[in-house]
């Protein structure tokens, strides 16, 4: 896990081309206290790293580019997608036999 000391903002903000003004906006902040955290004015905080890999995930989704998302973050993905696979698998052949059958008790 990234510690915040290490975390920069500016080198996300940048992978993501997008300006302080619309990052700061998708973290919920003001453009002050934004600057302030990238200029290490303000301490940056593992509050400030979750609202920044969510804006990151965010936009990876919109520009449909995963790469665009932070490792961590992609690790968090995968395990997701594998659950809802998962789920899916389990549920799906139930579906399909009550759809045959009729609703099964449970």
């Amino acid at each position: 896990m990234t510690t915040p000391e290490d975390y920069s903002l500016i080198k996300l903000r940048k992978a993501l081309g997008i300006g302080q003004s619309e990052m700061a906006k998708r973290m919920g902040l003001s453009l002050r206290p934004y600057q302030e955290l990238e200029s290490k004015a303000r301490s940056v905080r593992y509050r400030h790293i979750r609202l920044a890999e969510s804006v990151a995930l965010d936009i990876a989704i919109e520009k449909q580019n995963l790469e665009l998302a932070p490792a961590d973050v992609r690790k968090k993905v995968v395990k997701l997608a594998l659950m809802l696979v998962l789920q899916n698998l389990k549920e799906r052949p139930l579906k399909i036999a009550e759809s045959i059958v009729g609703p099964v008790e449970k």
